[in-house]
């Protein structure tokens, strides 16, 4: 080994990155659990029995019959949350995305109405269109932290994450029908000067999620409507539909859709996919979930039912 410190201007674009993702990725122990920053204070949630009940909460913020549409639904939590959203039976479900074959390819469901939305795009009118009658939206976009192929043509995380959710923002503030925004970000966030969030906003990824947050909380002030803001671990599991250390590894993280919960950017973990949508879909449809930002990560307990969802977001 050598003893030469290199500072970040010297070393090539391609060994900070992967410098980078090795030391985000090498921060979890093999239960998912980090050991970085010296904290690991978790909040566990009760043991539930197995089984979910798929029933609508009766005060629920979005209720039977209501539009919700889902930005980012070819993603992978946003594939989970669409079919959540349609295992309800109950909800009236749209998604966007850049391609429209290519989106109902990917939903293949004839129930879910996809429309076609460039993100990038400063032409807000499809974006009218799609938000025309939602009660709910729920955004789950974002690209790769790190230069990659999937920033070609400007789609890098200001441009998605900070721009195109301003814009999102803007158009739901002037819903008349708006009840609900649900936001997936990232751990992290408030935590830029620590490792290994240090490395991970190298190229500004949580600054631009950051700075999203505020364009949702200010909108949903604006416009009289909740906001929730979700933060999740790294995300593992399927469906792998972006380019990283979970997809290339095929991490999957717990058997059980158990997690842990704590108000602000505080939790340091793996959060499944899976899980995330649940807690997306859960936000969306309970009362007691409002205007609040959380983080979440996954534990291997048993995933949570409806009333204990409530009792949660009640306790946070």
């Amino acid at each position: 080994m050598t003893s030469e410190v290199y500072s970040c201007s010297t070393l090539p674009l391609r060994v900070l990155t992967f410098l980078a993702i090795l030391s985000f990725t090498c921060s979890f122990t093999t239960n998912s659990r980090w050991q970085c920053c010296g904290s690991s204070r978790l909040q566990q949630l009760p043991r539930t029995p197995s089984g979910l009940r798929h029933t609508i909460l009766k005060a629920s913020a979005i209720s039977e019959g209501d539009r919700v549409l889902v930005i980012g639904g070819t993603g992978g939590v946003g594939q989970l949350t669409v079919g959540k959203l349609q295992a309800r039976r109950v909800f009236d479900v749209r998604t966007t995305s850049r391609n429209k074959s290519k989106g109902e390819e990917v939903i293949a469901d004839s129930n879910v109405e996809v429309l076609e939305l460039d993100l990038l795009s400063e032409d807000t009118s499809a974006l009218e269109s799609a938000m025309e009658g939602v009660a709910g939206v729920v955004i789950s976009v974002g690209t790769t932290a790190f230069p990659s192929a999937r920033w070609k043509g400007g789609n890098n995380p200001k441009a998605i994450d900070e721009d195109a959710v301003k814009r999102i923002a803007a158009v739901a503030a002037k819903v008349g029908t708006m009840k609900k925004i649900v936001m997936v970000t990232s751990v992290g966030v408030d935590r830029t000067g620590e490792m290994p969030f240090l490395f991970l906003n190298l190229f500004g990824v949580l600054d631009a999620k950051k700075n999203g947050e505020q364009s949702v909380a200010s909108a949903a002030a604006a416009g009289g409507f909740d906001y929730v803001i979700i933060r999740p671990g790294r995300l593992v599991g399927g469906p792998y539909t972006n380019i990283d250390v979970a997809k290339l590894l095929q991490v999957e993280g717990g058997a059980e859709n158990g997690v842990s919960l704590e108000r602000g950017d505080s939790l340091l973990g793996d959060c499944k996919r899976d899980a995330c949508a649940e807690a997306v879909l859960q936000s969306l449809i309970n009362e007691d979930c409002k205007n609040i930002e959380y983080s979440i990560i996954s534990t291997d307990e048993k995933a949570l039912t409806d009333s204990q969802w409530t009792e949660t977001f009640r306790k946070i």
